[in-house]
């Protein structure tokens, strides 16, 4: 009955919080070039990408001029003219989230020097990956750039939040600390879970370990604070492959890790989506516009299993179908067949990000989730480039004894470059 009476706030919480994603100004984007005209692509050969750097930070020494350095997790990003000459047109840095600095024609070569910008533009001679960027029509294509990363990979050197900790070793790697898992709709001690793992750009691998349930909030219908999960001992896995994403869990609740005489776990967890990304103009009221930005919808299906166990003298006992609790000897308790139950269902998610081009801030983002029998809605204050906090609220839609009706959740987000 609860659960009913809840939906409706719920949907005018989500209103109130796109609501404030509002976008004060349309964001000015690099100039796009002509596919027909231009060939690009990133500098990856790290010896050219510190001389570029270098000549960058040199003339920006030298000179009065606003432009930043190039920070170590920018793209840097070289347009070379198909003209005859076939010169070096334009060199761009930067990231999806704060937009590019575009050095342009003639200044590349007072800025690299013409020596410099001749080996840069010729690109068959060293490594280098051919991008889009510059050719891109989209308005709002940072925006898509950034929900289509920031779920999975990190824009920052290192970025350490309430949910995860992820130092990067360079563009291509890092470790990572996860606690909870928001995509099975349970984030920060709500699934009794941490992880400890390596990331790169497509995939992530590690192990998962037991961790505290202590909420950052609040639980609701839950007066005991008994309506928990407990972790256990086990691994995952994760990819993400253009517009598809899986990912994969296991883990098995040793007794020495539980506490309380009832415990339950997930010992299974399958999560297979597909996404799909859209721009946002959004609406005008006079010179500003409402809603504008972008939005990437993810569609699929979650499979996950709750185990239930008993401690009986200190042995660990999982429950059976047909005889109750398999506990016939107290001293050595036999492991009968498990009961699990069933927590699978759809996936559904849709997040949003205001314009991220211009370094103007606060910045919003916002997030709506089914995830199986839960239900999440999650706002997140972009202070300034290094601080953002998340409010999460999460409505369960099964009445058991390891879920509490709701939950109101508050964390914090530090991104953090080494230069």
């Amino acid at each position: 009955m609860m659960i009913k009476n809840i939906r409706k706030p719920l949907l005018v919480i989500l209103i109130l919080l796109l609501s404030l994603s509002t976008v004060w100004a349309q964001p000015k984007a690099p100039p796009m070039l002509d596919p027909r005209r231009f060939d690009a692509w990133t500098v990856e050969y790290e010896p050219f990408r510190l001389l570029i750097e270098n000549a960058i930070e040199e003339y920006i020494t030298l000179n009065d001029t606003e432009m930043l350095p190039v920070a170590a997790t920018d793209k840097l990003i070289a347009v070379r003219s198909k003209s005859g000459q076939r010169q070096l047109y334009q060199i761009r840095f930067g990231t999806v989230s704060d937009g590019f600095t575009v050095i342009d024609n003639m200044e590349v070569k007072w800025v690299l020097g013409a020596t410099l910008a001749k080996t840069i533009s010729e690109k068959e001679k060293y490594y280098h990956l051919d991008t889009q960027e510059p050719f891109e029509t989209t308005e709002h294509q940072p925006e898509i750039d950034y929900l289509e990363i920031e779920s999975f990979w990190t824009h920052t050197d290192l970025q350490i939040g309430a949910d995860r900790l992820v130092y990067l070793f360079g563009k291509s790697g890092g470790i990572s600390v996860e606690w909870g898992n928001e995509l099975f709709g349970r984030p920060y001690g709500e699934a009794g879970f941490a992880r400890l793992g390596v990331i790169t750009p497509i995939f992530k691998l590690g192990v998962q370990v037991p961790s505290p349930s202590v909420p950052l909030g609040f639980r609701v219908g839950d007066p005991d604070n008994n309506k928990i999960l407990s972790g256990g001992i086990g691994a995952y896995g994760a990819f993400k492959y253009k517009v598809l994403y899986g990912e994969l869990f296991f883990q098995s609740l040793e007794a020495a890790f539980a506490s309380g005489s009832y415990i339950n776990s997930y010992d299974l967890g399958v999560l297979m989506n597909l996404n799909f990304n859209t721009t946002l103009s959004g609406v005008k009221m006079g010179s500003k516009r409402l809603f504008a930005g972008a939005m990437q919808i993810r569609l699929g299906g979650v499979v996950a299993r709750v185990d239930h166990n008993k401690s009986i003298n200190g042995v660990l006992s999982f429950q059976d179908h047909t005889r109750g609790w398999d506990a016939a000897v107290p001293d050595s308790a036999t492991y009968g067949e498990k009961a699990s139950t069933d927590d699978s269902g759809l996936f559904f998610r849709v997040d949003y990000a205001s314009p991220l081009i211009e370094k103007r801030y606060p910045r919003h983002e916002a997030v709506f989730q089914v995830s199986g029998p839960s239900i999440m809605t999650k706002y997140t204050y972009n202070i300034n480039h290094g601080l953002a906090i998340p409010f999460t609220i999460i409505i369960y839609t099964k009445d058991n004894d390891w879920t509490p009706d709701a939950a109101i959740l508050v964390g914090f987000k530090l991104r953090l470059d080494q230069n």
